[in-house]
């Protein structure tokens, strides 16, 4: 059965950042369009290494198939130059799950990464890699 997208995302580059501000539950659904709108940021910075900053809010959950997908497009990002992602959490809920997930998918992935609760100290954790 195909359900409609759950949750809400946008991705932009900045220097060799990959920058994403997502508001979940997540699905399958749109996990995959992540991945599609992803492809194009990647080709531009794949030619050297590169960093994600990843901004949640709200119930930023993933379904288990949402989960499993993501994982394996953090292992082809990897695959692609990327060194290590610093995920935001704004006023989340459900924030140990959340942590939980997100670090299941970035260690399986073997990709270096953090929690904060602002940009700025995303920005400051990875200018210290």
């Amino acid at each position: 059965m195909i359900f409609m997208e759950h949750g809400i995302f946008e991705v932009k580059i900045e220097g060799n950042l990959l920058l994403v501000d997502a508001t979940g539950p997540f699905n399958e659904e749109l996990i995959i369009q992540y991945e599609k709108a992803l492809e194009t940021c990647i080709q531009s910075l794949e030619a050297s290494e590169w960093n994600q900053v990843i901004t949640l809010h709200q119930m930023s959950l993933f379904t288990p198939e949402a989960e499993q997908i993501l994982t394996n497009t953090v292992i082809n990002r990897k695959s692609r130059g990327l060194t290590a992602c610093a995920v935001v959490l704004m006023n989340v809920e459900g924030e140990s799950l959340i942590k939980t997930q997100m670090s299941r998918c970035y260690d399986r992935a073997r990709v270096k990464h953090n929690f904060t609760t602002s940009i700025h100290d995303a920005n400051e954790w990875l200018a210290t890699l």
